[in-house]
């Protein structure tokens, strides 16, 4: 009986780990070598990264731009040497990242830091589609800043705040786990430099359908007012994960059937 036992706990091992990997199916960041010779101010021509279309200026622009922040521009970037970043000027920018193939289950993750005086919304969503008339179209759920100077989102149930205290000008790290057929999600948020983190579960605002897009919009208009992001990233369930660990249960089972 002893060997029964030990090759049970090998097999509960060896396919225990698996469960938890995942694949990315899109990733992009600004120190790329697609976006050479860094700091790349232009850079929505761009189609760096992987998994990714071209980047979208949304046609609800009204002022401002893109600019690439960095070790020689403010030294205000969230990671690596340089990211991305939009500036409002006198009204607002926004842009949106297509998905080269939609996705109904994954996880979203983005790095954020919200340089603002904290007028209008200063955001990043994820949307259906890659709608380009508005920030907000297609929209399932979007985190950042809103006219204020702590954190906030918006899901089928509205808006709310988010007890993070001041949140301007630290570097955050959210993640979106969704399931667009079902319409539901999970949001965890992070403070790079300690002292906060939230995890919110809730409802998106729409079901029965797939995520194509995310966005990301700088409302606070004026000189020296910047939303800096970086590492936008998809991920899914690795399929050989889920068949190891399925094979690692049935493997179990029939052990315990002959002994």
């Amino acid at each position: 009986m002893k060997p029964k036992l030990y090759i049970v706990t090998a097999a509960v091992v060896s396919f225990a780990a698996p469960l938890f990997a995942q694949s990315i199916i899109a990733t992009d960041n600004a120190d790329g070598s697609a976006y050479s010779p860094q700091p790349t101010h232009n850079w929505t021509p761009i189609n760096g990264g992987t998994g990714y279309g071209t980047w979208t200026p949304l046609s609800d622009t009204s002022g401002g731009g893109t600019y690439m922040e960095g070790t020689s521009v403010n030294n205000a970037q969230v990671d690596g040497n340089y990211s991305f970043a939009l500036y409002a000027g006198s009204g607002s920018y926004d842009v949106s990242r297509p998905l080269s193939s939609s996705l109904a289950v994954g996880d979203f993750s983005i790095l954020t830091r919200f340089n603002i005086a904290g007028s209008g919304p200063n955001l990043v969503n994820l949307r259906t589609g890659n709608n380009t008339t508005t920030f907000g179209s297609g929209e399932l759920i979007s985190f950042g800043i809103v006219g204020g100077n702590t954190l906030s989102y918006t899901d089928s149930s509205g808006f709310h705040t988010i007890a993070s205290g001041e949140a301007r000008g630290a570097v955050w790290d959210w993640n979106v786990n969704f399931n667009a057929t079902a319409g539901t999600y999970t949001l965890s948020v992070t403070n790079m430099g300690g002292g906060f983190a939230d995890t919110i579960v809730g409802n998106l605002e729409q079901s029965s359908t797939t995520v194509g897009s995310f966005g990301v919009i700088n409302s606070s208009s004026g000189g020296n007012q910047n939303v800096i992001f970086d590492a936008p990233t998809f991920t899914v369930p690795e399929p050989s994960s889920v068949f190891l660990g399925a094979a690692g249960v049935a493997t179990l089972f029939l052990l315990r059937r002959r002994s």
